[in-house]
């Protein structure tokens, strides 16, 4: 039956010793005999040796050696040793556990992205689109949704036909294929869900007014905030031009997209109400010659005031949309005979902006509203 040394002997904890005395060859013929696992001796002088033992037999080692020789642990070695010395060791060991940790995670990170396969649209375009799906450097990969990425690029960039998004071990592939959008032959290919949402378009304003804030998504701003803009200004253009890298004739001067953004606009209304100036009261009475005289008391400031704030919601509820707020008020009263005549001022916010196809081809099918 082999010694339980000996069945992990890979990993057991052995130290190399130097043995000072002389006839150390005795001392080892001994330690044979006791059994001891002593290797790689090696027998230097008449007054030095060396060998190899197991830790645990050391003390046995020392006590056949007595007086007689000097035993110096040279180094140690094997697996159970470099443990106990980590174990020894808790910000050490906590150490090689996170790094090996992070290691391990690190493998389910996006290192970086190689993408191909585009003409006309920007690859800067196409990693944007991209990192808005939540596919980028550092990117947890079992977190990404692909086929919802996938999704967003072909709603993002009609002129695509093909997406190939995949992974292989860090890395992530974005392969695409462009078509030609007037070609008859190419569009009647496509599927009816497909062919429903290619289509290219701008952004136009559906009111009058001053623009507070634009945020693009896609496409080109054509006003900034402050600039007073007409119903059917193109706010955001879905026609972006490209600025060549080098000089060929055939390369794209632009490219297409739908254009995405968000647009609110400050909007004047200049409107007019009228009410009663009296207000008549239910009780009569006679006067001597038996003429009946009706109670009527003029209106005070405040009761004109809130007739008129009523209208003005009557009024907003009828002509303008839910997201709209009123954000200053001007009341201008003129006492007439029997009427008070008010001029309402509001300075009202509203999100701005409609969808309008961009043909493509035609001519001006992109005209900027200036």
């Amino acid at each position: 039956m082999k010694e339980p040394y000996r069945e992990l002997n890979f990993s057991v904890h052995r130290i190399k010793i130097k043995i000072e005395g002389f006839r150390a060859d005795r001392l080892i013929d001994r330690a044979l005999n006791a059994r001891l696992d002593m290797r790689n001796i090696r027998i230097i002088s008449e007054t030095e040796t060396y060998c190899e033992i197991t830790a645990f037999q050391l003390e046995t080692l020392k006590k056949l050696a007595g007086a007689a020789f000097r035993i110096t642990v040279i180094s140690e070695r094997g697996a159970a040793y470099r443990l106990g010395k980590i174990a020894s060791a808790p910000l050490k060991a906590a150490g090689i556990l996170i790094i090996m940790l992070l290691v391990l995670t690190q493998s389910y990170f996006v290192r970086n992205i190689e993408v191909s396969g585009y003409k006309s649209i920007p690859e800067e375009e196409l990693r944007k689109c991209l990192a808005d799906s939540g596919i980028e450097e550092g990117s947890f990969i079992p977190r990404i949704k692909w086929e919802q990425a996938e999704e967003d690029i072909y709603d993002t960039f009609p002129q695509i036909t093909w997406v190939e998004l995949v992974y292989e071990g860090r890395k992530i592939y974005l392969n695409i294929s462009e078509s030609e959008l007037n070609s008859q032959e190419e569009e009647n290919s496509l599927s009816g869900t497909r062919q429903q949402r290619e289509y290219y378009c701008n952004i136009v304003s559906d009111v009058s007014g001053y623009i507070e804030s634009i945020d693009t998504y896609r496409g080109l701003a054509l006003v900034e905030e402050g600039d007073y803009v007409e119903k059917g200004r193109v706010l955001i253009s879905g026609c972006v031009p490209l600025e060549p890298t080098v000089y060929d004739e055939n390369k794209a001067k632009e490219y297409f997209v739908k254009a995405q953004g968000e647009i609110t606009v400050i909007t004047p209304y200049r409107l007019k109400f009228n009410q009663e100036r009296y207000i008549h009261n239910d009780d009569v009475q006679e006067d001597d010659e038996k003429d009946i005289v009706t109670n009527k008391s003029e209106k005070t400031r405040e009761q004109a005031e809130a007739k008129v704030n009523q209208q003005i919601r009557q009024w907003a509820k009828e002509n303008l949309p839910e997201n709209a707020r009123i954000l200053k008020k001007d009341l201008k009263f003129s006492y007439k005979e029997n009427i008070i005549e008010v001029g309402v001022t509001l300075e009202v916010r509203l999100k701005a902006g409609e969808e309008q196809e961009i043909l493509i081809g035609e001519k001006n099918s992109d005209k900027s509203g200036d």
